[in-house]
C-alpha cells in the first residue's frame, strides 16, 4: 500500500515494445508471411498484493481473500492484438492503455515471449484495490459542514464493473447518489452506465448505452444518452462582499440524445471523426413553488419552457500523445528504473494530445423552439513534456445565436504545469478563467460551492466571470 502527504504514484516513460523475430526473412517471401505472426495470446493475472508478500502478513492475505481477481476476459475483450495476426508494437500499447483506462489495475505490461519456438503474446496485469470508501467533511469558515460518505466497488466479483452508493450532504442540499457501469454490457462491444441522486430538493438521473470507440483505430461508433431532472435550483448573485441575492427556481427537464459518427481517418496515432446528433429536449423552469406563478416568458433563458428538438454534426481531429506514469521500479537493462511519482496509486496515462473538436447545432423554430436557433462549439487542447516540466491547456467555448444576435455563450480556458523537482517531490499550478453570458439559472460559476478547501462561506463567490488557481506541493513518503 502507498502513502504520501497528498497522494501517490510514480512515473516512467513506456519504451517501444518490439516483437522477437526468430530469423530473418526467407528470399522470395511475402512482409506478412514472414512478419512476427503472434500464435497464442497467454493472459497472467496477479491479485492486489503478491503471493509471497500475502504468504508473509496476515492483513495482506485477508485483503486478497476479499478482493475478487479480475477475470481473465475482462482483460482479452480490451486487447487489440489477437493470434494469427502480426505483433504490432503500437497496438500493444494502445492495449495497455485500453486496460489501465478501466482504473482496475495497478499495473499492465503486453510484451512477447518464445513458447515452443512459437510467438505468444503475454499480458500481465496486476489488480488495483477497488472497494474505495469514501470520507469527506469540510467546514467552511461560517461553520457550514458538508461532506460525503460511502463506497465504490470498481470491480465488482471481477468483471470490470463499477457501483457506488454515497450519502452526500452539500450546503443547499442531503441525500444519496448511485452510480453503475458496465464497460462491455453481457460481452458486447456496448457499454451501460447511469447515475441517480434522491437529494431533499431534487431528483435527477443520467443513463448511457452505446458502442463508444475503444481505440484510435475504430472506425464508428453509436451513443444513446439522456437525463433527467425534476427539483430545485437556486441562482445566487454576489453584488458586494456580504451583499447577495438569491432567487429559488423549479426545474422540470427530460433529455434524450442520440450521436453517432465515423472515422475516414483511424490510425493508432491519430484520427479524424464525424458525426451527426439529433436530440429531443423537454425543459421549463418556473418561480418556487410552482402552483404560486405561472412560468415566465421563454425569452428570459436561453433554453426555453417547452419541448422541442434539435440536430447537429461535430468533427475531431487527434493527434495521439501519451506518457505512462506508475508507482513500481522496473528491471530493464540491467538495472531498476527510476521511479517517479505523480498523480494516483496506480499506473495511469498523461494525456498530451493535440486535439481540435468542432460542432454545429440547429434548432428550427419550426420543431419547437421560439426562435430558430444555432449553436456552435470549439475545443482545443495541447500538451507537451520538457524533462521534469509537464504542461498541457485546454480552451472550451461555446454560443447559442438567434435573430438577435448571440443568446447565450460561454468560454473557458484551463491551463495545468506540473514540476517534478526530485523523485519524492511534484510541484502543481492549475488557472482556471471563464466568461458566461445569459447562463441559465443555476449554472453561474460558483467558486464558493465548487471549491472544497476553502476560508469563506458556499456561494460566496457567484457570478458570470470567473479566474482563479490552485497551486500545491506534494511529498511522497514511501514507495510501495
Amino acid at each position: 500500500m502507498a502513502a504520501a502527504i497528498t497522494a501517490c504514484a510514480s512515473m516512467t516513460v513506456a519504451a517501444p515494445l518490439r516483437a522477437q523475430v526468430a530469423s530473418p526473412r526467407p528470399e522470395g517471401a511475402s512482409p506478412r508471411e514472414s512478419a512476427a505472426i503472434i500464435d497464442t495470446l497467454v493472459i497472467l493475472r496477479e491479485d492486489v498484493f503478491r503471493e509471497e508478500d500475502a504468504d508473509r502478513n496476515a492483513l495482506l492475505r485477508l485483503l486478497n481473500d476479499i478482493h475478487s481477481t479480475t477475470r481473465g476476459y475482462v482483460v482479452r475483450r480490451e486487447l487489440l492484438l489477437e493470434a494469427g495476426a502480426p505483433f504490432d508494437s503500437v497496438l500493444a500499447e494502445e492495449s495497455e492503455r485500453n486496460l489501465r483506462q478501466l482504473g482496475i489495475f495497478r499495473s499492465v505490461r503486453v510484451d512477447t515471449a518464445r513458447v515452443n519456438g512459437k510467438l505468444a503474446a503475454v499480458v500481465r496485469t496486476r489488480d488495483a484495490w477497488s472497494i474505495k470508501p469514501r470520507i469527506q467533511a469540510n467546514i467552511a469558515s461560517d461553520g457550514t459542514l458538508t461532506g460525503s460518505i460511502g463506497v465504490t466497488e470498481e470491480n465488482v466479483a471481477g468483471t470490470g464493473n463499477l457501483l457506488r452508493v454515497w450519502y452526500v450532504r452539500q450546503a443547499d442540499r442531503d441525500g444519496v447518489v448511485f452510480a453503475g457501469r458496465l464497460p462491455r454490457f453481457g460481452g458486447s462491444r456496448f457499454g451501460v452506465g447511469g447515475t441517480y441522486e434522491d437529494l431533499s430538493d431534487r431528483s435527477a438521473g443520467t443513463w448511457g448505452i452505446g458502442n463508444s470507440y475503444r481505440s484510435f483505430s475504430d472506425r464508428w461508433s453509436l451513443v444513446y444518452g439522456g437525463e433527467a431532472f425534476s427539483g430545485r435550483l437556486f441562482q445566487y448573485r454576489t453584488f458586494a462582499p456580504g451583499v447577495r441575492d438569491t432567487t429559488a427556481w423549479q426545474r422540470r427537464a427530460t433529455i434524450n440524445r442520440v450521436f453517432v459518427s465515423y472515422a475516414p481517418v483511424a490510425s493508432p496515432r491519430e484520427y479524424v471523426r464525424i458525426g451527426a446528433t439529433a436530440e429531443v429536449r423537454a425543459e421549463e423552469h418556473f418561480l418556487a413553488p410552482p402552483p404560486a406563478i405561472e412560468p415566465l416568458a421563454d425569452s428570459l433563458f436561453a433554453v426555453p419552457d417547452s419541448v422541442y428538438g434539435l440536430i447537429g454534426a461535430f468533427a475531431e481531429y487527434r493527434r495521439g500523445h501519451f506518457t505512462r506514469v506508475n508507482q513500481f521500479a522496473e528491471y530493464r537493462r540491467g538495472h531498476f528504473t527510476r521511479v517517479n511519482h505523480f498523480n494516483g496509486f496506480n499506473e495511469e496515462d498523461l494525456d498530451l494530445s493535440r486535439f481540435a473538436f468542432l460542432s454545429l447545432k440547429l434548432a428550427p423554430g419550426s420543431w419547437g423552439y421560439g426562435d430558430t436557433g444555432v449553436g456552435a462549439r470549439v475545443v482545443l487542447g495541447a500538451g507537451g513534456r520538457s524533462g521534469p516540466l509537464l504542461a498541457k491547456a485546454r480552451f472550451d467555448a461555446n454560443g447559442l445565436f438567434n435573430s438577435a444576435g448571440l443568446d447565450s455563450g460561454r468560454v473557458v480556458g484551463i491551463a495545468t504545469a506540473a514540476l517534478q523537482s526530485s523523485p519524492r517531490h511534484i510541484t502543481l499550478l492549475r488557472v482556471i478563467g471563464g466568461i458566461l453570458e445569459n447562463p441559465p439559472p443555476g449554472n453561474e460559476f460558483d467558486v464558493g460551492f465548487e471549491v472544497d478547501l476553502r476560508l469563506w462561506g458556499p456561494h460566496a463567490y457567484v457570478g458570470t466571470r470567473t479566474l482563479r488557481g490552485t497551486l500545491e506541493h506534494r511529498i511522497y513518503a514511501w514507495d510501495e
